[in-house]
Order: structure tokens, then sequence, then C-alpha cells
């Protein structure tokens, strides 16, 4: 797989995984990559929201790069998420990336802190990262409900289009579908944008989104898959139905704290432990972690997990 190439189906955004003593447990990967490739996955973004990578320091960032990176693959692609609000150190972690064998691209989302909604502002920084990687494809990371950056990306990426040969694209998870339509459409459909909204994934499909990042797509790929052929095939009725299910698991996992928290319980019951939260998230107590389980149960999650295909 070409690391210029479009992306096509599911890139799970990955849980960093805590020891109990709330060290980085890089153990399980091993086990964690390959049942993602078993589930026909197309590779991870590591060190995203997800993964509570803007409560890691910069070397547990570069520990989990690095050893996630050997398990790219024709098949199945690591992007690394390097945003930080230091410019600085979002320029060390791109340069390291790049210096890994198997990182098949970078991702950063603007500065957290004193966020600007100027396009240009937010130009600068991107070119200032992807310059220190510029081997690697870069994509920005629109998430303005976290980062309070509100800019149309279409005029980021017109903008900057040129200015960084790198800019592959954009991880889009906002909900303005105009923007997100004129950012397919711009230069002859150019740029790779990936949605990033699992439990509306059916309304990327019609603007003519090909791949996407997502949480839940770590334990319930086989939704995704389904819903993804049903709607290429035309059977838009199972497509609804299977975006239903989705919304029902993401719904239920959102109860619990929020996707971080409740997820990494999921993943717990699915049988890879990735350990608790950091600070200041907080993990579920005992009744709470069964209560989970039970919701669960009830939606047929278990049913989901025993037949994967």
């Amino acid at each position: 797989m070409s690391k210029t190439a479009k992306i096509n189906g599911l890139i799970a955004a990955t849980f960093t995984p805590f020891h109990e003593d709330g060290t980085v447990n890089t153990s399980i990967i091993p086990e964690y990559a390959e049942r993602l490739k078993a589930g026909g996955v197309a590779g991870a973004f590591v060190n995203g929201s997800s993964g509570e990578g803007v409560l890691l320091s910069n070397d547990e960032r570069k520990l989990l790069a690095e050893a996630w990176a050997p398990y790219s693959d024709e098949n199945f692609r690591i992007i690394v998420h390097v945003g930080s609000t230091s410019v600085a150190i979002a320029k060390e972690l791109a340069a390291h990336a790049a210096a890994l064998p198997g990182i098949d691209a970078i991702a950063s989302m603007a500065p957290n802190f004193f966020p600007s909604s100027e396009v240009p502002v937010i130009a600068d920084y991107c070119q200032q990262v992807a310059g220190s990687a510029p081997q690697l494809p870069f994509y920005y990371y629109h998430l303005p409900a976290a980062t309070g950056t509100y800019i149309k990306v279409h005029e980021l990426l017109q903008y900057a289009g040129h200015a960084i040969p790198n800019l592959a694209g954009v991880k889009y998870t906002h909900v303005d579908f105009m923007d997100m339509h004129q950012c397919l459409q711009l230069d002859g459909g150019r740029f790779d944008v990936l949605h990033g909204h699992d439990e509306i994934l059916i309304n990327g499909l019609v603007l003519g989104v090909k791949g996407a990042i997502g949480t839940t797509f770590n334990f319930i790929p086989q939704v995704y898959h389904r819903l993804m052929e049903a709607y290429h095939a035309n059977d838009l009725d199972s497509a609804r139905s299977y975006q239903m299910k989705s919304i029902e698991i993401v719904s239920i996992m959102l109860r619990y704290v929020n996707a971080i928290v409740g997820g990494k319980a999921i993943m717990k019951l699915t049988g890879i432990d990735c350990g608790p939260c950091r600070t200041p998230l907080r993990n579920l107590d005992a009744a709470a972690f069964g209560l989970l389980e039970q919701q669960l149960s009830e939606a047929g999650f278990f049913e989901l997990l025993a037949n994967p295909n």
C-alpha cells in the first residue's frame, strides 16, 4: 500500500493501554494489532483523542509510536497523531514518527489553548508540523469541539494545498456536512477526507467518503463493514439498520463518562484490557462496569462479537 494512496475502509482510533500504576503498557499491542487485522480494520490511529494523546508525555507518545510501527503492512496503516499546544513539541513528534520504519502518516489537531479560527494561522501551524516529516502524508485533524478551532476546512485545504506538499487531507470530526462536501470536491477530489463520527458514518458515505477513523471500530468493525457494503450495494434499508446498531452501541458507551472511559471498559469486556484511564478522566467502579455489561448484552453486543464477519 503506497503511503500516498487514499485510505479506504476503517482505521481504529486506538486506546492507550496502561498498567494499574499508570505507566504505559505496550505488552498488549501485539494482540491488539492482530485483533484489529483479523477484524478487517485497515489501520490504527495512534495517540489521538481516544488514545489520551494530550495526557501523555512526549516520551510516552514516542514509545507508543515505536510499539505500533512494526504492525504496518500492505493492508494496515499506522497514522500517528503528533499535535500539541506547543508547535515545538509537535514538530519533534513529527520528526520522530518520520524516522520510524512503518509509520505511514501523521496527523495533528490545532492547538487547544489560544485557539484561532483564522485559516492562515492554522495553516502556518500545519506547515511547520508537516514540514518536520516531509516524506509522510499529513492529515489535519478537525475536532473543533475539543480544540475550539472552528474553521471551514475546505478553506484551509485550498489555502495550504500548495504550501504544504505533503498535505494529504483531513480527519473530519465535525458535523458541518456542507464543508465536508466541499473538502471532498476540492481540486477534483484531490484530498483524502476521513470521516470521524462513527454514529453518522452513513452521512459521510452519501457525500462520497471512502475511509473513516473511529473509536468503536476497535470492537465492532463488522457493523461498519456491513453498513458500507449495504450502502454501496444500494441496500439503503440495511445500511440504515446497521447505522442504528452503531448508534445503539455508541449511545450506551457514552453513558459511561465519554468514549474513552466507556470505550476502554468495553475493550476489557472483549478480552483486551487496556487498563485505567489517566487523570483527569475517571474510571468506572464495579457497579457501573456491571451495568455497562448488562446494557451491552441487552443490545446484542456479545452476539456481534461472536459473529465477527
